[in-house]
């Protein structure tokens, strides 16, 4: 059975914290969540309440019965791996291996060792054990490989195979981590949304030179071995440079195989402007038209980090135009 989660939109005065969310995870598949800090810290404060959060009857609401990895967690680090798994097995009535968890986690080295005294990453991997002790339904990891080296990604990945019995959501910032640690979601003021992403390139949408440019629904870009396909309205603005078209969506930067002129062509009808040879922006994300000097110009846009793009001389006479100015 699914495990649905479902809660009402908070509000607090004009704002929205957090908006409606349907969402169905099923077991051994996990979901991540991708969304800006705010957006997540909100979704976690209800995630965390007592109250009911989840719909099904096969899951325990009680929220003692839910895993959760926060970046804030702390350990008690006077304690050596080996005893800290020691004391959750006690904690929680397990009669799990403590070198079958220092294995799976790449602690055996360090397993004697003060936890004061591990790097970072080494302690993140501390975390991922309690997960496989605490004998909970429903696992939250919050931005679990963020900023990780390869040895506790890889860690990570192997961990989520011991999880197939599991309910296992994931929140992150990244959408490049989203898409690659499970079926992925946007979190945003517009709601809980599917990010569309294919490993075949043949399944991004195909255009015919004749079709009407308004039916156009995607925007392909390449990550790894996979497509993402992204709404044109997603997107911030879009930079050519080397030989190479990027994408900018909440301030992640994407590779796309598509030129910038084909680009240009493909997201005009959704009020995009070639506003420079090398840019073409999102208008809708534009905040200021700044004038420099007499000959120089630029846009700042209403993004996370304030981006600002250039604005040729060309251009200037055609936008204020567009934008009755």
């Amino acid at each position: 059975m699914s495990l649905k989660i479902q809660t009402s939109a908070v509000i607090s005065g004009n704002n929205i914290q957090l908006p409606d969310i349907d969402l169905a995870v099923e077991r051994g598949e996990p979901v991540s969540i991708q969304g800006d800090i705010d957006w997540l810290e909100s979704f976690h404060s209800v995630f965390l309440q007592s109250s009911p959060f989840f719909s099904t009857q096969t899951i325990n609401h009680d929220s003692k019965n839910r895993f959760v990895f926060l970046q804030s967690d702390g350990l008690y680090i006077r304690l050596t791996p080996r005893q800290l798994i020691r004391f959750w097995k006690k904690l929680y009535g397990q009669s799990i291996e403590e070198e079958d968890m220092l294995n799976i986690c790449d602690l055996s080295h360090v397993a004697n060792k003060r936890i004061k005294r591990l790097t970072a990453m080494e302690q993140r991997r501390l975390h991922y054990a309690r997960c496989l002790i605490m004998p909970s339904e429903v696992c939250l990891f919050d931005q679990p490989i963020l900023h990780a080296d390869r040895q506790t990604k890889h860690t990570f990945y192997n961990l989520l195979d011991h999880l197939t019995d599991r309910f296992v959501l994931l929140t992150t910032t990244s959408l490049e981590e989203a898409v690659q640690l499970g079926r992925p979601y946007r979190l945003s003021e517009r709601g809980l949304n599917a990010i569309n992403n294919s490993d075949d390139h043949s399944a991004a949408v195909h255009i015919e030179p004749e079709a009407t440019p308004i039916k156009i629904e995607k925007i392909t870009a390449k990550v790894e071995d996979k497509y993402i396909l992204f709404d044109p309205l997603e997107i911030d603005y879009v930079e050519s440079h080397d030989g190479q078209s990027w994408l900018y969506v909440n301030s992640e930067t994407f590779a796309s195989p598509m030129p910038l002129k084909e680009l240009e062509q493909r997201l005009r009808p959704f009020g995009f402007f070639r506003c420079h040879r090398s840019y073409i922006v999102n208008l809708q994300r534009v905040r200021e038209v700044i004038i420099w000097s007499k000959n120089s110009y630029s846009l700042s846009l209403d993004d996370r980090h304030k981006s600002s793009v250039p604005l040729s001389k060309g251009k200037y006479t055609t936008l204020k135009e567009m934008l009755r100015m």
